[in-house]
């Protein structure tokens, strides 16, 4: 059996979520670059060029999440979910190149004890960007959650990252202005350099591990289990049970085993209830059941014949939401 299931609300707030990160993400930069040539913080320059890497990240995403909306076709018959994942690494690479460039003129600046020529405009303007980006941040992560959309999740730890170097910088210039040590800003700028780097890795090895069809985390398997297991003794037993993902698509197949004595259109109600249970508990899951007969010792007609009266007495998931 086969089902699918396909949440559009979650999809329109997917798309609204990625028009979001992107207008954010090209308001900071604007204002972080203009500050930073005339401050001359490499400070502020290096957060710019962090924003500008969430532009493409934010621009990525919209383009691999429309594209994941695309309906299966017969090229593509498990759906296009693993765009997102494809635009994941593209935006790691994306965010890895910036931190070399970063901490490369940290390094630079460094030996040139270069300094800032105003740290009060650059004070200010990363006041103003630490308090936008743990909004942004808090923001697309909840759409993230709440969609199950990878790529929205990948976009909200990098404007995470923002909030900690942006206080960091933050602090270095405030520092600066008092002390004048030369080394501050370029060492904060390397600083945050490394840390982008790290960021990037983390999100690569994540995105690949996707798209070599990891399993969904152990507390999403287990719940698919205990889901499983409140449907006995309609259901003898199951196996065989696999997870992955695809962008913000689940992918969840399994073999029940159901009584031998059963009509047919009674074990595929069992099924159909179980992939519906699944499907409501997981989000936007697509659910394949293959049905197995037992073969264990019958336990008795009375037995069966309750079970059976469970089983045509069984209510669509959704009809008890409501």
């Amino acid at each position: 059996m086969v089902e699918n299931h396909r949440n559009f609300d979650a999809d329109r707030k997917r798309l609204r979520t990625a028009y979001f990160s992107l207008g954010s993400a090209v308001i900071l930069a604007s204002a972080k670059f203009v500050v930073g040539v005339l401050s001359g913080s490499l400070g502020v320059l290096s957060s710019a060029f962090d924003s500008l890497a969430d532009i493409f990240m934010s621009a990525v995403n919209l383009l691999s999440i429309r594209k994941s909306m695309d309906p299966a076709d017969t090229n593509h018959p498990y759906g296009h979910g693993k765009a997102e994942t494809l635009a994941t690494v593209f935006q790691a690479v994306v965010i890895a190149a910036t931190g070399g460039w970063v901490v490369w003129e940290g390094v630079h600046r460094l030996i040139e004890r270069r300094v800032p020529e105003s740290a009060e405009k650059g004070i200010v303007i990363m006041a103003i960007a630490l308090a936008a980006s743990w909004y942004i941040s808090k923001r697309i992560r909840k759409a993230g959650e709440e969609t199950g959309s990878s790529a929205l999740v990948a976009d909200s730890v990098h404007f995470a990252t923002d909030v900690y170097t942006n206080a960091g910088i933050l602090g270095s210039l405030l520092i600066f202005r008092f002390t004048g040590w030369a080394w501050l800003d370029p060492g904060v700028a390397i600083l945050v350099g490394i840390y982008i780097l790290v960021t990037a890795a983390r999100l690569f090895l994540s995105a690949i591990q996707d798209l070599m069809d990891r399993g969904l985390p152990e507390e999403t398997v287990e719940l698919v289990r205990r889901i499983i297991d409140e449907h006995r003794p309609m259901v003898v037993d199951f196996h065989d049970l696999r997870t992955r993902r695809a962008g913000s698509e689940k992918h969840v197949d399994f073999h029940v085993v159901i009584c031998r004595e059963y009509k047919l259109e009674d074990a595929h109600r069992v099924a159909d209830h179980l992939e519906k249970e699944v499907q409501q508990a997981l989000g936007n899951a697509h659910v394949v059941t293959h049905i197995d007969p037992c073969d264990v010792e019958c336990p008795g007609m009375d037995h069966c014949a309750r079970v059976l009266g469970e089983i045509r007495s069984l209510k669509d998931p959704a009809d008890r939401m409501v």
